[in-house]
């Protein structure tokens, strides 16, 4: 509970020092067997005379993904992230970030499991959830809009999700 509350008390502190925008928004990302749903909040960060900037943002999300051997897992994240880019009424970003629940509550061990093809062994899969996206859109006044593709690194101990790619839109009103 400490971990999470210190989380969102940066983010907080992060928002409070942002110079332009700050969003509310919700979005939702898919490839042909996974989607992602989540609201969230943004803040870009940066002088005031130049539209080359940074933007501190979180969501939580319900995702739903097909493993590798086929079913289905269903779970929230917490994802993390800053994006650098160009914002202005067309803007273009890059992005990197980490599943916040998975960073805090991640297990340190490899166990003994037993795979049906190779017999029992190490299983050490359990990788902290990331990604990395390119994203654009537009801001209109105080409504903004954006299309993005993420590659998405998404595992549990015992599975791996079968898809990486992921594309999105995101619609955001912003104070």
């Amino acid at each position: 509970m400490k971990k999470t509350a210190l989380i969102i008390l940066l983010f907080v502190s992060a928002s409070a020092v942002a110079s332009d925008r700050f969003t509310i928004f919700t979005k939702h990302e898919l490839n042909d067997t996974d989607s992602i749903s989540g609201v969230g909040f943004s803040g870009i960060m940066g002088p005031r005379y130049s539209n080359f900037k940074s933007e501190l943002i979180t969501s939580l999300n319900s995702i739903t993904v097909i493993d590798d051997f086929g079913y289905q897992q269903e779970y929230f994240g917490l994802d993390l992230g800053v994006r650098f880019g160009y914002f202005s009424d067309v803007f273009m970003y890059v992005e990197g970030g980490f599943d916040v629940f998975e960073a805090f509550y991640k297990q340190e061990h490899n166990d003994q499991v037993f795979d049906s093809h190779y017999g029992y062994g190490n299983y050490d899969s359990d990788h902290l959830d990331g990604y990395a996206a390119f994203g654009a859109g537009i801001q209109a006044g105080n409504l903004r809009i954006e299309g993005f593709m993420k590659a998405r690194q998404i595992d549990a101990e015992y599975w791996d999700a079968n898809k990486t790619l992921f594309y999105g839109m995101q619609f955001s009103l912003s104070f």
